[in-house]
């Protein structure tokens, strides 16, 4: 993440002999002092803290253009995802209109509950899954816990930053871990022009830092032997490069190697014969490009490759080309492309095993006290230490070269403590797990949206951990409390209201247990509120803990669909502060329903506790569909399949092709005693259709016709049979039929 220019309330490169010590990849012995593996299904807001709006700037500081929330829409959970641990996080940015942006996304951060520094690895496991487009990305990073003292805030890059992982759809087979700082105190306030970083990338097709192989090629014109080469090298040379020949330019015959090249001029003195001559890189000496003044050919003493046509694997700039490397000008000169990736190459291709889009990765910072290493998947590839003269001479230069350690090329990189007011690296750090939308400046997640991006764009967190390392004594922190029995079943868990007086007062902040923010409506009657508690629940009590804005007048109703309501309590004469109602009943949803204020303003509550246990009330509660097999008539296109309707996402669906005809049907294994459907529509939805079941997938019944309306359709059905289908009759739209969510009960 780049250019946040908030407070928290060109780099020299050169190329040296480096021996490293302790920069293997790291024991599996390390103690575990910290986890949050998403098994429960909502935040712990003991630990997590949701953001919301846009941040500094009204961009996050960074540019881009989405608005956070705290909807379930952008932030909730899953189970049965492939290849997960557990259940998972999903954090997903979304192309839609809400309040005042086209975007929304999902930040969550443990500022002032979790913070870690010195002596720690911080992990996560995280799969990407649909960032596949230029200005989408997620990043998984840290931010300053602490404040100097005499302070009461600590300006940015002054606190510094760590960018575990940033992935971006712009760089689809990279991920980049960078270290941001600042050069000078400056007082704690922030210049545009006082903002160092150094990052490294990782190929996760080379697993390790990326060096693909950069070629020059010379068309002598016709059959040389040669006896001669020189090189004119450009500050950026080749450590490691062949010199071939060929006849045909595409079967070539290798005449020199070398693996200890240092720049300058290399004359190589090497026979062989063709027509077609090439230097071909396979290492180079620089984080740069491999880049030649002049490559010269001879035989017989006559530079045979003067003014020849000339080719390359890539250029750095339209100005350096490759002919410029056979002008006889040695102030002009051929570069390849540097050894970072630039933007291009997607979206990839699905199941692309190159891409980090295919699947989970765990990603890794290990902190110790004179250095940062990040790792995927156990392999280090950026090393950067804190301290001038950590890697290089002490010089004052930031500094920065690859070299191979383990067998593995590895960026190094110093330094980032570079005034004594405040070392940024001694202290800790907190966690942030981010999605965003990248706007026109370019500053963050790979450069700005490009129209033909595809969403909704979920990443999944499987889980985050933190171990001490080897020969640290970090105790953690303090674990919070484990939830009596009967608990408040609503903590955490996902709320919906008809309205709220402004972005900052939604219906989350009733449920997330701080006492501290609320929720308020807007100033009339007949307004409501119902938490989502994930299941039924048999439940015994309501706590409403008002604000100055109370209720006079309002119902508890509950709900097993957030549909058909049934009123188990009312009152026309609350005083407001907190009412405690006790209750005898059942559902999986929760609401309050107001009739009559007590004041001129909304209602207005600081929290709304719900208390029960489960049970007799879990019936009717298991999904028989999920993520069991499905067969479709049609799928839209290369990636709506059938499966995505029954894979328990809200963020995936099912598109059919543009016809009436159209079904969709769920296998569930074995005959089940059926009483409900429940469909979620996307967009294109059915206007009439009907569900049918089956014991063998050839004989149907119909159980329901139904006039469809779109959004969420609960059925009641009567029946038993192994098959249940969704068949279209009629469309609403001139698209197909296209399902989020498909499930059996």
């Amino acid at each position: 993440m780049l250019s946040r220019h908030f407070p928290f309330y060109r780099v020299k490169t050169l190329f040296f002999a480096l021996t490293l010590t302790g920069t293997a990849v790291l024991s599996n012995a390390q103690e575990l002092i910290w986890s949050d593996e998403f098994n429960q299904g909502s935040l712990n807001p003991q630990t997590w803290n949701i953001e919301t709006g846009t941040g500094i700037n009204g961009n996050w500081g960074t540019g881009q253009l989405d608005r956070a929330t705290d909807r379930p829409e952008n932030i909730h959970f899953l189970n049965n995802v492939a290849g997960a641990d557990g259940g998972v996080l999903a954090i997903t940015t979304r192309n839609e209109f809400y309040i005042d942006r086209d975007y929304t996304s999902g930040r969550i951060n443990t500022q002032g509950k979790v913070a870690f520094g010195p002596g720690t690895k911080l992990s996560a496991r995280v799969w990407p899954r649909d960032v596949r487009y230029q200005g989408q990305g997620f990043a998984f990073w840290l931010m300053p816990n602490e404040i100097p003292p005499g302070f009461d805030y600590l300006m940015w890059p002054q606190g510094g930053e760590i960018d575990i992982m940033e992935y971006v759809g712009s760089i689809p087979f990279h991920n980049l871990g960078t270290v941001h700082y600042a050069w000078f105190w400056e007082d704690n306030l922030y210049q545009d022009w006082n903002h160092g970083h150094q990052g490294g990338y990782y190929s996760f097709k080379d697993q390790q830092v990326p060096d693909d192989p950069e070629w020059l090629s010379i068309d002598l014109g016709q059959s040389y032997s040669v006896n001669q080469v020189q090189l004119h090298w450009e500050g950026a040379f080749g450590k490691s490069y062949l010199i071939q020949m060929s006849n045909d330019g595409a079967n070539w015959q290798t005449i020199y190697d070398t693996s200890s090249g240092d720049g300058g001029l290399d004359v190589i003195n090497a026979a062989g014969s063709g027509r077609y001559i090439r230097m071909y890189g396979t290492e180079r000496g620089t984080d740069w490009s491999y880049s030649l003044f002049e490559m010269e050919v001879y035989a017989n003493g006559v530079n045979v490759a003067l003014g020849k046509p000339a080719t390359a694997s890539s250029l750095q700039a339209s100005d350096l080309s490759a002919g410029l490397a056979v002008d006889g000008e040695y102030s002009t000169r051929w570069s390849s492309a540097l050894r970072n990736p630039g933007y291009g190459n997607y979206p990839p291709l699905a199941g692309d095993p190159n891409a980090g889009s295919t699947g989970f990765h765990t990603y890794s910072l290990s902190w110790y006290s004179d250095r940062l290493e990040w790792d995927i998947d156990g392999n280090v590839y950026h090393v950067h230490y804190l301290n001038d003269g950590g890697a290089f001479a002490v010089d004052g230069n930031g500094e920065s070269a690859t070299r191979v350690i383990d067998g593995r090329r590895v960026h190094v990189s110093e330094y980032s403590h570079y005034f004594a007011e405040w070392f940024p690296f001694e202290h800790e750090f907190y966690i942030i797990l981010s999605a965003g939308v990248g706007g026109p400046s370019g500053y963050t997640y790979g450069g700005g949206i490009v129209p033909e991006a595809q969403f909704p764009v979920s990443t999944l967190v499987d889980w985050v951990r933190v171990y001490n390392l080897p020969g640290y004594d970090n105790p953690g922190p303090t674990p919070p409390p484990t939830p009596e029995p009967g608990g408040n079943l609503a903590a955490g868990k996902p709320a919906v209201s008809s309205s709220a007086e402004n972005p900052d007062l939604t219906a989350a902040r009733a449920f997330d247990s701080d006492p501290g923010t609320r929720w308020a409506s807007t100033a009339s009657d007949d307004e409501w509120i119902y938490v989502d508690l994930g299941r039924v629940y048999d439940i015994q009590r309501v706590g409403l803990n008002w604000e100055t804005a109370f209720g006079q007048a309002y119902r508890i109703e509950v709900s097993d669909d957030a549909s058909a309501w049934s009123t188990v309590y009312s009152t026309s004469a609350s005083d407001g502060g907190i009412d405690s109602i006790s209750l005898s009943t059942s559902g999986r949803y929760v609401r309050l329903y107001g009739q009559a204020r007590a004041t001129s303003w909304g209602y207005s509550l600081w929290e709304f506790e719900v208390y029960g246990s489960a049970g007799n009330g879990g019936n009717n509660t298991t999904d028989y569909a999920l993520n069991q097999p499905v067969t479709v008539s049609s799928a839209e296109g290369d990636y709506w399949f059938g499966r995505y309707a029954v894979d328990g996402d809200p963020n995936t669906r099912w598109a059919s092709d543009f016809s009436d005809d159209q079904w969709i049907y769920v296998d569930l294994g074995s005959a089940k005693s059926l009483s409900k459907v429940v469909l979620n529509w996307e967009a294109a939805y059915a206007t009439e259709y009907q569900l049918q079941i089956s014991d063998n997938a050839t004989t149907w019944t119909t159980v329901a016709n139904v006039n469809g309306i779109g959004g969420e359709e609960v059925i009641n059905i009567n029946g038993s049979g192994r098959y249940v289908r969704m068949l279209g009759v009629e469309r609403a739209t001139g698209y197909g039929y296209s399902l989020w969510n498909f499930e059996v009960y």
